[in-house]
């Protein structure tokens, strides 16, 4: 006990030793990265010891915190920043600026949930900034949630419909829900606003590929962000898929090594790189692709759904299957990955299986005439010919030119004709 108390004194002294209003001022200068987090300790530990921590009052504390969660957050170390944050709020209860850096560690992390509780507590508190319902609305685009985060924004953009920024986040929820006109027009507005922020031509760009509207377009827009930030990864990135869509042959894959130069932790560069390299025949620089691809973000659904891929044309069908299914598991309001393992069923005869993720898939993209058709001959498969005459029929409405729809449902109607039962009323 004595040796406590003595070793406890020897801390004291020491720490005594070093300048308070020094060390206060070193923390909360801003920007002094390591050295200001130790000033910081220091301060934490000092406030501890009965002696000294009369030096430093609430106030003085919640600033010693704040500062050392931002230092620590700006380094990745998420947790201890957390802990700062809910510090400044137990000794300043009305701060709001703790909630906010709170809530972006926790989005950080991956708990969107304790993001969203803190900026739902945030704008109990002030309502009236449209940035509180901006970054509640981002924190739900991150948790997958775009209805609620189109609630949000479309809230903000209420309140502030001049911020350029507020509509090319709204656009991305719109984009993701497949509303590409909207998605356009909101990357439209933006780009009236502020016409020299690159992420607003990409994003823009990523509608109008994702709409099927002119690559050319696609290409202007990816031009102009590469013009404005040169060494924007996503950029290149973007504008190596829109080459390879007009086959522009060799120069896909220089873009897409751009864009993994620029950010070799680019996960996404990664995967757009080992399609162009599959597309290409290289299967062994695609398949290294993907593995760095899920090794630099597990999460990443993209890069299972494209390794399934890979798999699947290599023969690797239990591969590919699990591949396809932790795809969907990340996200699943994706398409490809249902459509791609709904094959796979079909081709082992899994007929059931296969139209349970047909379904799926037009759930998530019910203007998708070619989902109908897969589905539809599942249905055929089964012996179900009512079901797969109404799926060709809508297959034939959603695209007229569609040969795989208007022969199906012809296949199907001279099914019925042949064993003399009466076609459906529904269908013409």
């Amino acid at each position: 006990m004595v040796r406590d108390v003595i070793l406890l004194l020897g801390l004291a002294l020491g720490l005594a030793a070093c300048s308070p209003s020094d060390d206060f001022a070193a923390c909360t200068a801003g920007d002094g990265g390591p050295d200001a987090i130790s000033a910081c300790s220091r301060i934490v530990l000092v406030a501890k010891i009965p002696l000294f921590g009369w030096q430093f009052d609430d106030r003085d504390l919640a600033k010693v915190y704040m500062a050392r969660g931002r230092q620590l957050a700006a380094t990745g170390d998420l947790d201890p920043a957390i802990g700062d944050f809910g510090e400044v709020i137990r000794l300043e209860p009305r701060d709001t600026q703790a909630l906010l850096e709170r809530a972006a560690a926790y989005q950080k992390r991956g708990d969107f949930d304790f993001a969203i509780a803190d900026l739902s507590a945030l704008i109990d508190r002030d309502s009236r900034r449209a940035s509180h319902y901006a970054a509640r609305g981002k924190a739900y685009q991150a948790k997958g949630d775009d209805e609620r985060a189109l609630k949000d924004l479309n809230q903000a953009i209420v309140m502030d419909p001049g911020d350029p920024f507020y509509k090319v986040a709204r656009a991305a929820s719109h984009r993701r829900k497949r509303a590409y006109d909207r998605a356009i027009a909101d990357a439209d507005a933006a780009i009236a606003i502020q016409p020299y922020f690159a992420v607003f031509y990409v994003e823009r760009a990523d509608s109008l590929l994702r709409k099927g509207s002119s690559a050319e377009r696609a290409l202007a827009d990816l031009d102009q962000a590469i013009k404005l930030e040169p060494g924007l990864a996503i950029a290149h990135s973007r504008r190596a898929v829109v080459l390879t869509l007009m086959k522009a042959h060799g120069e896909p894959l220089a873009e897409a090594e751009e864009g993994v130069r620029l950010d070799p932790k680019s996960a996404e560069a990664r995967v757009t790189r080992g399609m162009i390299a599959l597309a290409a025949a290289q299967r062994e620089r695609a398949a290294a692709d993907f593995d760095e691809a899920i090794r630099l973000d597990p999460k990443h659904a993209e890069a299972y759904e494209a390794r399934g891929i890979l798999r699947r044309a290599a023969g690797n069908l239990d591969g590919a299957i699990r591949d396809f299914g932790e795809a969907i598991r990340l996200d699943p309001r994706m398409v490809g990955p249902y459509v791609q393992r709904g094959g796979m069923f079909r081709e082992r005869g899994a007929h059931d299986k296969a139209l349970d993720d047909f379904t799926l898939a037009i759930r998530n993209a019910p203007m998708q005439a070619g989902l109908y058709v897969e589905r539809a001959q599942s249905h055929e498969k089964l012996g179900r010919l009512p079901e797969a005459l109404d799926d060709f029929r809508v297959a034939r409405g959603l695209d007229p030119r569609m040969p795989a729809a208007s022969e199906g449902y012809a296949r199907v109607e001279a099914a019925f004709a042949a064993s003399g039962r009466p076609k459906p009323s529904g269908n013409p």
